[in-house]
């Protein structure tokens, strides 16, 4: 990287190139076997037993009780009699009411997601609906299925009645409930990304709240691209399933699909309505979106930000299915369409496919599991639509890069990436492999 990038810009990470990238492993060894894992789920508040996620983080049924009666009072309702720092555990967690509350919210639980009595009424309604619709529907020759039944954990209350009983989703299907495995890989990714971003820091720009403005093409690959680029590259090594795949497939797959998985992290940074980027929990600096449309031209820009706002309003900023979704782009081959034609053809296929599905199945039991058959099905429609968008935002700025920057002002990993002319060189394809 140029000087002036380094002064700009500095990470935790020493840079290297593709290759090395992808080739170092960030992995726990053992995470790699093909035995299947322990149920390990805890509440990320209190460490009790937690069976999914509610409020946009991992907890107890206690701790989701707790978060949802105290979240939306006013934060001088509840006093601490210590220090303000109490240890919150399973024992310890009915002692202070505004250190859990507290640590609820430092470890990502989202108070707007919690539904209003009349939202309450209107889901309650809903379901009600269709359950009479499917009674009406279901034929009566046929001798009645026994029937699973699972509680819901959700980002939202998903409570139906007044006496604040978990929710219950019919399941026909035992294949579709989710297991103990499936769990533990969702929190193992949520443990992967987060890992992710605390390794690639920010250091030598102002941070947040600052904003840091962004005048040329050339700033905007060096600094929020190039940044994302990182942390996405880390991500996907922090997955176990990562090191199994062959080196050069590695090089291949993120070469050719890491473009495409920025636009869709854009997802997880991006703020609609103050039109700003920024990686929640990080000091990352704020970049505005009015930079970037100086830079992009107002046609590309809107296109981006519609986009993006579409993903948003269809997951309803569900960052789990986002998360997933980064994966499962990754180990689709060809995705990006940047020049399929010359794309190296992988040397395991079966990996890269038995992973993908994998990814894939949890994604949909996950939705299922959270939203019910007809939103999945429906979530999964407009999915594809936005992803065809998210290919053609990733061509579109491969040439508006190709057309205003010289390829030897950006670090390897960009050159790589945006397959700049000299990506051919030795030093330019090492930067995943490794």
């Amino acid at each position: 990287m140029a000087d002036e990038e380094k002064q700009n810009l500095k990470l935790i990470e020493t840079e290297v190139t593709l290759d090395e990238a992808c080739s170092l492993d960030l992995t726990n060894r053992s995470d790699t076997s093909s035995t299947r894992p322990k149920p390990y789920l805890k509440c990320i508040v209190c460490g009790d037993d937690a069976y999914g996620y509610n409020f946009d983080a991992i907890s107890c049924e206690s701790c989701k009780a707790f978060f949802r009666r105290n979240a939306l009072r006013p934060p001088d309702k509840l006093k601490c009699r210590g220090n303000g720092n109490c240890n919150i555990t399973v024992e310890t967690r009915k002692r202070c009411k505004r250190c859990r509350l507290d640590k609820c919210f430092k470890m990502g639980m989202r108070k707007e997601w919690i539904l209003s009595d009349e939202d309450k009424r209107k889901k309650k309604r809903k379901a009600e609906e269709n359950r009479r619709r499917k009674q009406t529907q279901e034929p009566t020759t046929e001798p009645p299925r026994r029937r699973r039944r699972i509680a819901t954990s959700s980002k939202t209350d998903r409570s139906s009645s007044g006496d604040g009983s978990p929710p219950r989703i019919v399941i026909d299907d035992p294949i579709c409930i989710m297991t103990d495995f499936e769990w533990s890989k969702i929190h193992k990714i949520q443990s992967a990304y987060t890992e992710a971003i605390a390794y690639n820091q920010v250091v030598g720009v102002p941070p947040y709240p600052a904003t840091h403005p962004i005048h040329t093409t050339l700033e905007l690959i060096r600094i929020p691209t190039y940044l994302s680029s990182l942390r996405l590259i880390t991500y996907l090594k922090m997955t176990p399933e990562f090191a199994s795949v062959d080196s050069d497939d590695r090089v291949t797959l993120v070469k050719h699909n890491l473009l495409a998985l920025v636009f869709i992290h854009i997802v997880l940074i991006y703020d609609p309505i103050a039109d700003t980027y920024h990686e929640h929990k990080t000091q990352d600096p704020v970049f505005e979106g009015k930079d970037w449309i100086e830079i992009l031209g107002n046609e590309f820009y809107q296109d981006l930000t519609a986009t993006a706002t579409k993903l948003i309003e269809i997951l309803e900023y569900d960052r789990v299915i986002v998360k997933l979704l980064l994966l499962i782009t990754l180990y689709t081959k060809g995705f990006c369409g940047y020049d399929i034609v010359n794309e190296p053809s992988l040397n395991d296929i079966s990996t890269v496919f038995n992973i993908h599905s994998m990814y894939t199945e949890v994604l949909y039991k996950y939705c299922l599991h959270q939203y019910g058959l007809k939103t999945t099905t429906s979530l999964f429609i407009k999915l594809i639509n936005q992803l065809f968008a998210i290919q053609r935002l990733a061509i579109h700025l491969k040439d508006i890069v190709h057309l205003n920057i010289d390829a030897s002002q950006l670090s390897p990993l960009m050159q790589s990436v945006l397959q700049l002319p000299d990506t051919t060189s030795p030093n330019s394809q090492n930067y995943v492999s490794n």
